[in-house]
């Protein structure tokens, strides 16, 4: 098709002031004022109801604990950690994910977790501090991310970094028991392999 006459821009007529663009076919309606209500009075009920609804599901969040975006707390008992001696080392992070989970027990979706102590933004845990824990697929929550947010098992932060040290322990005993501790790797008692 060759381009040859230029066809000129349809001008279209402006909206009105004060029209709606949700028209007919749109699938919005517009809320009409209560009787001898403005439309300004109506907007300005609409927000009043709006600002109550936000203060009232703030006020619920602030009470089960899940601020977001507030002034942040400080506090003397938080210390950030630095990264000392945190071992990276992805051949055993490989071996550890080749496991089955150690909570569900299914295998061909584990993942490398660390335990939960002392883990935080910007603080890094050692590879050897890790169990399997399975990822999360259609359908299904894993239970690496039910770890993460201590929901997993029953008690708590405090049961879930007992248990992590637990799983670690097996998994480092049983890559030992196996054989297959990474000859360049340290064993976490100190002692190269």
């Amino acid at each position: 098709m060759a381009l040859t006459q230029r066809q000129p821009l349809k001008r279209h007529k402006p909206m009105a002031r004060g029209t709606s663009s949700m028209g007919r076919g749109s699938g919005f309606t517009q809320r009409q004022p209560e009787p001898g209500q403005s439309a300004e009075e109506a907007r300005e009920q609409r927000l009043q109801e709006r600002a109550a609804r936000s203060a009232a599901q703030a006020l619920s969040n602030a009470a089960r604990g899940q601020v977001q975006g507030s002034a942040p707390v400080f506090s003397d008992q938080v210390v950030s950690v630095p990264k000392e001696n945190a071992v990276e080392h992805e051949g055993y992070r490989r071996l550890v994910a080749s496991f089955p989970c150690a909570h569900c027990g299914i295998e061909g979706y584990s993942q490398h977790a660390h335990e939960n102590e002392n883990k935080g933004k910007s603080l890094k845990l050692d590879d050897r501090r890790a169990m399997a824990l399975c990822c999360t697929r259609p359908g299904v929550e894993g239970c690496h991310i039910q770890f993460d947010q201590y929901r997993l098992l029953p008690g708590g932060r405090e049961a879930h970094v007992a248990q992590g040290r637990i799983w670690a322990a097996e998994a480092r005993a049983r890559i030992e028991a196996l054989g297959l501790w990474p000859k360049n790797l340290e064993k976490w008692g100190g002692n190269v392999a």
